[in-house]
């Protein structure tokens, strides 16, 4: 486990961080891959569906999907999490402006001292926009997902992702080969 020094430190650096790569990005970021997009959604779908079953439950009948099912869903997919993140933190380096300085110093750092900052932002930024009032929704949605493969699911966000993102100016995916 990283001592206290060192979680202080990375917290300042990803603190100080956040200003400097959005202002940078634009210059700096190169598009993220197909693969890259894959190992992002793979990495951290388990956390943002467990931000939702979090936000959801108090909302939601006890059987509803994402409260009686959906755990066994999200160890489905957090059986990939670990393999996908080196791919999850390239996209994630790209996207917060892969060749500035500050996103070198975020890369040389260990991935234990780094994972737990980068699964915090992306909670921190999705978690809000999950509404009390689209939980039911999310829970119809949700549900009709379960017959696929966790793989599968995956992919599917991964190439939606990758739609939507090649006319977003904050995360550029490449161009379809």
């Amino acid at each position: 486990m990283p001592s206290p020094f060192v979680r202080l430190a990375a917290t300042a650096v990803l603190a100080a961080l956040i200003p400097v790569q959005a202002a940078q990005a634009q210059a700096a970021k190169s598009c993220i891959t197909r693969d890259e997009m894959r190992g992002m959604v793979a990495y951290f779908l388990p956390t943002v569906l467990d931000s939702t079953i979090a936000t959801c439950k108090p909302h939601l009948p006890g059987d509803a999907y994402l409260i009686a099912r959906a755990p066994a869903l999200l160890d489905r997919l957090n059986e990939g999490k670990d393999k996908a993140w080196p791919k999850a933190k390239a996209a994630f380096m790209k996207f917060g402006g892969g060749k500035a300085p500050e996103t070198k110093v975020l890369d040389a750092m260990p991935d234990e001292v780094i994972r737990p900052f980068i699964e915090a932002a992306i909670t921190a930024e999705l978690g809000p926009k999950v509404k009390p009032a689209n939980c039911a929704d999310i829970d119809r949605l949700t549900a009709t997902l379960e017959p696929l493969p966790a793989t599968n699911m995956v992919d599917m966000f991964a190439e939606i992702l990758n739609l939507v993102a090649r006319e977003d100016k904050k995360l550029s995916s490449c161009p379809a080969a």
